[in-house]
């Protein structure tokens, strides 16, 4: 890329940023570091789940998960098509974890958000009960307007369009106006496809995104000239 082109891609970028009048967040691996553990935990309980109902083994159960993921979006679309599970009984079983024991108040993180002149809504894959859990430990509950969480979207969740439009819709705003953060290289890429300006959040870019951050608050220079940033 010639440095004319990054230039206008630079200044691209900050007109779109200039326009946002929300922000989605993702919730786990987003607004906390992966290193946590937190998901971990869950996507131990998820195969758990499977290998309690399927009896198959822990390679079986990756590549059923695998497969379940490419073709519905989560583990739990797979599940409910092809083998009726209840939904519910489901978010409840890989949530029951120690989240308090492994996540702590964020002052940092709390600092960034009220910078943030802007709604802000929690776009989660997991259950509600999870998300209140996850933001009263880190002590930013009172930062966002709503959490659209997987029954909100009829439990079809990210990377689906309609997902998506249902999480716009707690801003009263069409994706195009939307700031999205996630952690996901899937969601990342359906975000951006669907109009969104994309964070990706995490320890490598590859090329994902229109901006990268390795955590949440590494934007506050890239938000610094924003009309909506009160730092």
């Amino acid at each position: 890329m010639s440095s004319d082109q990054k230039t206008a891609r630079a200044r691209d970028l900050e007109a779109r940023l200039r326009k946002t009048r929300g922000i989605l967040f993702d919730l786990d691996n987003t607004l906390y570091p992966m290193e946590m553990g937190v998901f971990d935990l869950i996507r131990e309980r998820i195969s758990q789940y499977v290998a309690r109902l399927t009896g198959l083994g822990t390679e079986e159960v990756m590549a059923l998960r695998r497969e379940y993921i490419s073709r519905y979006g989560t583990t739990l679309g797979g599940l409910m098509d092809r083998h009726k599970v209840d939904p519910e009984g489901f978010l409840e079983f890989v949530h029951d974890i120690p989240v308090e024991e492994l996540l702590g108040p964020d002052p940092e993180l709390s600092a960034f958000l009220q910078s943030i002149d802007l709604p802000m809504v929690i776009f989660t894959n997991a259950s509600r009960k999870h998300a209140e859990r996850v933001l009263k430990t880190i002590g930013i509950e009172g930062f966002f307007r709503g959490i659209c969480d997987l029954e909100d979207t009829g439990y079809l969740g990210k990377p689906h369009r309609e997902a998506y439009e249902k999480a716009a819709g707690f801003l009263s705003l069409p994706l195009d106006r939307t700031l999205f953060f996630d952690d996901v290289p899937l969601n990342i890429e359906a975000g951006r496809r669907f109009g969104a300006l994309t964070v990706f959040v995490g320890p490598s870019r590859n090329g994902l995104g229109d901006l990268h951050a390795g955590r949440v608050t590494d934007l506050k220079s890239s938000f610094g000239a924003m009309p909506w940033y009160k730092a």
